[in-house]
């Protein structure tokens, strides 16, 4: 309850509340946009700009900053995108300070360092907001694009199987000619065998350097800074992985 209160009676909070990255009278706004680009609902991208405004009054309330989810880091990507609303508006008018989004060195220390800091941003918004973070936002995606994958491409065999069934009731003829296309066939499939077995190594590959789940990042990432236009406590930090949030001191 204390929380709740402290919340109502924050300056930077309430801003934030109030803020929306969705211009009026636009017939295709933010919001519309980030929910095409990256396939979500309306429902999920509205609850995704909740959070990532959520992030944002983390990473400038906490000493360490915040780091973002996946999920989050999508939404302050495509605002980086709308410069305008982000630097005339967000930054100066909302947080009253500079929010910078910055490539990290990456590396195996990065690395161990965002896990543990993404770690502490779900146990301070737990504390701060006296509820868990969201799991559809927050936590990493089940990892089914390479079991997608897996399945469309073998589905061919299954035709293989019964067009040489269907061939053998042809006749001696057409049962020579699909003995002597057995090796083409199996040839044909060893290889769409192998091309998915690559498909998925690339596949969880690729998903390893974006995910910003639990476990923290890949190697290679960003992160962010902020500083006060005015004798402000300026912050930034690192990420290896996930995007870095602000390192404190930004709310004012």
């Amino acid at each position: 309850m204390e929380t709740k209160i402290s919340l109502q009676n924050d300056a930077l909070w309430n801003r934030l509340q109030k803020f929306s990255p969705d211009a009026p009278n636009v017939d295709f706004p933010f919001s519309k946009k980030l929910a095409k680009e990256e396939n979500w609902t309306l429902e999920f991208t509205k609850k995704a700009i909740e959070e990532y405004k959520k992030f944002v009054y983390l990473c400038c309330i906490l000493p360490n900053g915040a780091s973002p989810s996946e999920t989050v880091d999508k939404v302050w990507h495509m605002h980086l995108i709308y410069t305008e609303n982000y630097w005339e508006e967000f930054c100066p008018r909302i947080l009253q300070r500079k929010l910078h989004h910055h490539l990290s060195k990456g590396g195996f220390v990065e690395k161990e360092k965002h896990r543990k800091w993404f770690s502490d941003t779900l146990k301070s918004y737990q504390e701060i907001f006296q509820q868990e973070a969201p799991r559809d936002i927050w936590y990493g995606k089940e990892k089914a694009g390479s079991r997608t994958i897996w399945l469309k491409r073998l589905r061919i065999i299954p035709l293989l199987i019964t067009l040489f069934m269907l061939s053998s009731c042809l006749g001696e003829v057409l049962g020579s000619l699909t003995l002597a296309a057995l090796p083409i066939i199996g040839f044909f499939i060893f290889f769409h065998i192998v091309g998915a077995f690559q498909g998925n190594s690339e596949n969880i590959a690729g998903k390893k350097k974006d995910d910003r789940s639990i476990e923290g990042g890949g190697d290679g990432g960003s992160a962010s800074s902020c500083g006060g236009d005015g004798g402000g406590g300026g912050c930034s930090g690192g990420c290896g992985g996930g995007c870095g949030g602000c390192g404190g001191g930004c709310g004012g």
